[in-house]
């Protein structure tokens, strides 16, 4: 009986210590605060985390809290900054609503031209990220949330101090 007590501690022991979910990624992540979009009353607020995965793939996390029951909001990459309202790179996957808080997280390799794209690309890219209010109807172009990312990231504080704002979105290919 106590040869079994102590196996059974040290199997108890060795799976509290599994750290294997870590093991595919390599720590290395950047967040960005999302800065609230243009939709009038919009309170929404979040985080954009980009994760290194083991083999230099990218995940996208996105968090936005303030977001209706239900929710289910369309999120692109853009090439280019908030202010030069570029076309889309590709489709992130869409930001729905989990007890409360709207969360997204996409494995991006590829852009929609094809070209391939690693998470060192992406501390590089000329881009941003924006959440869209619907996938379509009157509000289709407007933006719940967004943030500068890449070398634009250092342009975000100028929107969260309000010097800056975000208008529509160019949601077309």
């Amino acid at each position: 009986m106590k040869n079994f007590i102590i196996a059974l501690a040290s199997v108890l022991i060795v799976s509290a210590c599994d750290n294997s979910g870590d093991a595919e990624f390599t720590g290395n992540q950047i967040s960005y605060q999302l800065i609230p979009g243009n939709v009038q009353g919009n309170e929404t607020t979040g985080t954009l985390l980009i994760r290194e995965r083991t083999g230099g793939v990218a995940q996208i996390e996105i968090t936005l809290n303030g977001v209706f029951n239900n929710a289910n909001h369309p999120a692109h990459l853009h090439y280019g900054s908030l202010e030069d309202n570029g076309s889309i790179a590709t489709m992130l996957n869409p930001v729905v609503e989990v007890d409360g808080v709207g969360q997204s997280i996409t494995l991006l390799s590829k852009l929609e031209n094809g070209e391939s794209i690693t998470y060192s690309d992406l501390l590089v890219f000329d881009g941003s990220v924006k959440i869209h209010f619907e996938a379509s109807g009157p509000m289709k172009d407007e933006i719940l949330g967004a943030t500068n990312i890449g070398i634009n990231g250092t342009q975000n504080q100028s929107y969260l101090n309000g010097d800056r704002s975000i208008t529509l979105c160019n949601s077309e290919f």
